[in-house]
């Protein structure tokens, strides 16, 4: 093999290793400086996010350290370093090491890993073949079983379902479980939406970390900052509330990661117990939409249609998606969806229309049911669109009629026209979910197959084919996030949905431009107009 090939084959490696699960897009986002929100290391007096470690402290050791090992490519060397400039966590370290640090190599396949007995380790204690090296999923079922006679949440069906889903649990942190409120301390409320309030709060114990395989028992994280998601009218006979509590219990991976249940003893509503993530997708645009590449950009977009797609293949609408509704964790680079199951508060009229009107599908507005493809229609923005314009009946009525976001001219031609197609006034013409991941999927590819060596690939890595606004300052325009909760709409519309004319159509939509063209802005009033002329015409 020459040196070249053995370029080429590494830069592959690269690809693979730090193109798709590796957090390089979290890694340059912003997090506020909210003093309220983070801790202050005693060491170095900076402010840092988690509880156990301060993520300067860790950057600081890895830098100090960078003279006693090498790769022996001063471009691997530098991207590895810039990497470990940028850590946050201790288990998100990349790092060189040492080839002489592995030992029992086996050989076992070519091309990928095969879900067989060999890759399998049996347990010592209860002689099942287990998946993980650490602990045994068998142990961990057998262990929640035995402590089902030691909690209970007062209801059969509650503790039914925590227990279906203990006996299935695959890992020590992925446990869910009844959490007594009194585990609970600097409760500090947050924010309300329609169909919840939420809270952040300190869980003393935390949630299970890891499995004691000498011991036979789980033992917890400690402190660790979580939210708090009232259900609001969970203490009622109504039991909507209790389909949220399901998905969020048995979706998994794809979407906002839970610990469990919980519930207030002075409302008796319930709260679901959920991992603390830094930003949702409209903030994390706003502070970062300037400095991200399109590589970055479809990635993210790629997280997200994944997870809905896993969604709707098990026959499950959200109905309610918008960019506040996609979480992301600093230390990570997934986008994981949250309120999944509620179609709007417990008490919502018949004839309403429950959602963040910006994003519902014209269909839903004109009264029809919500499928997937509503769904679709929702999630092909990231911004928050119409942000000059009052959430009611006028921007309703405009929707109906064609009215769509802006679309800024710099983005690829091959992203507009897929946005397009999502905004279909007929729900037919719209993609899927799978169709969607793999257009961005095969533009990602397309990113990589331009780049023909190792060389290249390193020092492009964080740029590539990026749209990087320098003339403009980065803005950030409160308007963009007004008039964004979801809330309950009494509308009632006859006409049915239609598509924008191509003299109607404006490509003028740059996150924070409000400046609506006279094109849009002229179908915009002609749509209020019609609207107030049909109403007069009512009475």
């Amino acid at each position: 093999m020459t040196a070249q090939d053995i370029d080429t084959k590494f830069g592959e490696i690269l690809d693979k290793a730090f193109s798709s699960d590796f957090p390089m897009t979290i890694h340059e986002q912003k997090i506020e400086n909210n003093s309220e929100e983070k801790q202050q290391c005693n060491n170095c007096q900076n402010w840092h996010q988690a509880i156990q470690y301060c993520e300067y402290c860790i950057r600081k050791y890895l830098e100090n350290n960078f003279g006693n090992w090498t790769s022996g490519n001063n471009e691997i060397d530098k991207l590895i370093q810039e990497c470990q400039k940028k850590t946050l966590a201790p288990f998100a370290v990349i790092e060189w090491i040492s080839y002489d640090q592995f030992e029992n190599i086996e050989y076992l396949t070519e091309g990928g890993f095969e879900n067989n007995s060999e890759e399998k380790q049996q347990c010592n204690n209860c002689q099942n073949w287990h998946q993980a090296i650490q602990y045994c999923e068998y142990c961990i079922r057998k262990y929640l079983e035995n402590n089902f006679g030691n909690w209970t949440s007062g209801n059969n069906e509650i503790d039914k379902l925590i227990q279906e889903c203990q006996k299935k649990t695959l890992a020590p942190f992925a446990v869910i479980e009844w959490i007594s409120y009194d585990q609970f301390e600097n409760i500090e409320y947050l924010t309300e939406g329609g169909c919840a309030s939420i809270y952040k709060a300190i869980w003393k114990d935390g949630c299970y970390y890891e499995w004691n395989s000498e011991n036979q028992i789980l033992e917890r994280y400690g402190k660790q900052i979580v939210i708090l998601k009232r259900l609001n009218n969970s203490n009622s006979n109504n039991v909507k509330w209790f389909q949220e509590v399901t998905f969020s219990f048995t979706l998994g991976n794809d979407v906002a990661a839970c610990y469990g249940l919980t519930k207030d003893p002075i409302t008796n509503n319930y709260l679901l117990v959920l991992f603390y993530y830094d930003s949702d997708l409209r903030h994390f645009l706003i502070d970062n939409y300037h400095t991200l590449t399109w590589l970055q950009k479809y990635k993210i977009i790629c997280y997200i249609i994944d997870s809905l797609d896993e969604i709707h293949n098990q026959n499950i609408v959200h109905k309610d998606l918008h960019s506040g509704n996609f979480l992301n964790d600093a230390g990570y680079s997934y986008w994981k969806i949250s309120d999944l199951g509620l179609s709007g508060p417990v008490d919502k009229p018949l004839n309403s229309v429950y959602g963040n009107l910006p994003y519902i599908a014209p269909e839903v507005l004109c009264g029809q049911i919500y499928t997937t493809k509503s769904d679709i229609y929702s999630i092909a923005t990231g911004e928050a669109p119409f942000g000059k314009h009052e959430h009611d009946s006028d921007l309703q009525f405009a929707i109906v009629n064609g009215y769509r976001p802006k679309i800024h001219k710099e983005i690829p031609q091959e992203y507009v026209t897929l946005m397009k197609q999502c905004w279909d006034a007929n729900p037919d013409n719209r993609p899927d979910a799978i169709t969607i991941y793999k257009k961005m999927e095969s533009s990602i590819r397309q990113f990589y197959t331009e780049k023909n060596n190792l060389k290249s690939k390193i020092k492009n890595f964080f740029k590539l084919k990026s749209f990087k606004n320098k003339n403009k300052p980065i803005i950030k325009n409160t308007q963009l996030i007004k008039n964004t909760k979801s809330q309950v709409y009494t509308f009632s519309i006859q006409n049915q949905p239609r598509n924008a004319t191509d003299e109607q159509e404006t490509f003028d939509s740059q996150l924070n431009d409000l400046i609506i063209s006279n094109e849009i802005d002229h179908l915009y009033h002609e749509s209020i107009e019609a609207n107030n002329s049909k109403k007069s015409h009512g009475e």
